[in-house]
């Protein structure tokens, strides 16, 4: 069952006319990114481009260039999309505009186009078409003169569920899961728990993407991950692999009963407007699932933007063992193996 949407006097203010407003930053992002040098092509993708946005979706937006690389082409695609995020924050509201990480070369997106199922496995090894045939999956090209994104979307459509890419997709989520707990027994190692725990739970979230590749179905939503991740299993009749990779990261909800003494004053704010976010969008969740999937999701993204970062919140509570949760992983991780 679906919660209520929030009444109008419940409603935050800056979450009003949400609908319009992030149309109007779709567009105006479109046009900026469409205007640097190179781009031949945009994808709208993501939830906005599937039709499953929130209040608080981010804009993501794939590049295809030419005539100048890959490379030059993205950092000032990602220069741009961080000048309008800062801009449109002004506002209140923040809207996040991930595009840049996920540039592809005209010349490649084409010849991805015209090969093989098995050439199409393969590019799987690769991060960006990993992550870039799921992110334009359902999308919608602009800015899109020689009809170069509609046939990255049409390669997208073909090949996203094809068997050969799930399982090459799932190889991939498992190699993740394996380089993340790596990581997390080398920074324990160098005494950095606060990393260690961030790298453990990158390791769950990689698991719980090898269970929803399995289900045929796609994640996303980063603030909004592992309740979404819960219902999808619950969906399946799975209920307990969420279970058991939630409680190895101790992630489950009745740990964030409350917003942590130590969490930034910024991040407070997020935790309340995204719970006032997902009542108005319908969601079913509780106020605890809500601090979890913000908590976690921010403590991530933190970590990457301030490596050193060791702040309380970031982390369970003191006491918990890394080292249980990296062998209840690993068991996890054998089991998922057994599946296949």
């Amino acid at each position: 069952m679906s919660q209520p949407p929030e009444s109008s006097t419940d409603l935050d203010p800056r979450l009003r006319d949400w609908e319009n407003r992030l149309a109007r930053r779709a567009e105006e992002a479109v046009e900026a990114l469409g205007a640097v040098p190179g781009v031949a092509g945009l994808v709208v993708g993501g939830s906005l481009g599937r039709g499953e946005h929130w209040p608080l979706s981010d804009i993501d937006i794939m590049v295809v260039c030419s005539g100048r690389s890959v490379e030059e082409t993205a950092a000032e695609v990602d220069l741009r999309a961080y000048q309008l995020s800062e801009m449109w924050g002004v506002s209140g509201i923040y809207t996040g505009v991930d595009a840049g990480r996920l540039t592809f070369d005209e010349a490649d997106v084409l010849s991805a186009a015209s090969e093989g199922r098995t050439a199409v496995r393969e590019r799987m090894s690769d991060p960006r078409w990993l992550h870039g045939v799921d992110k334009i999956h359902g999308g919608f090209a602009r800015r899109d003169p020689r009809g170069v994104a509609q046939a990255f979307l049409d390669w997208s459509s073909r090949s996203r569920f094809e068997p050969g890419v799930v399982d090459a997709r799932i190889a991939g989520w498992f190699e993740q899961a394996r380089q993340a707990t790596t990581q997390a027994e080398r920074l324990l190692v160098t005494g950095d728990p606060t990393g260690a725990w961030i790298s453990i739970r990158r390791a769950g979230t990689a698991l719980a993407e090898v269970a929803t590749e399995r289900w045929g179905q796609r994640a996303g939503s980063l603030g909004r991950y592992w309740t979404l991740f819960e219902a999808r299993a619950k969906q399946h009749g799975d209920p307990a692999v969420a279970e058991g990779i939630l409680r190895a990261v101790h992630a489950e909800a009745d740990e964030f009963s409350a917003v942590p003494h130590s969490t930034p004053e910024w991040l407070e704010d997020r935790i309340a407007l995204s719970y006032s976010a997902r009542r108005l969008a319908g969601e079913d969740v509780t106020p605890a699932q809500n601090v979890r999937d913000n908590l976690l999701a921010f403590a991530s993204l933190y970590r990457g933007r301030f490596p050193s970062a060791r702040q309380t919140w970031m982390g369970p509570e003191a006491g918990v063992d890394p080292r249980a949760s990296i062998r209840e992983l690993s068991a996890l991780t054998d089991d998922l193996r057994d599946l296949a």
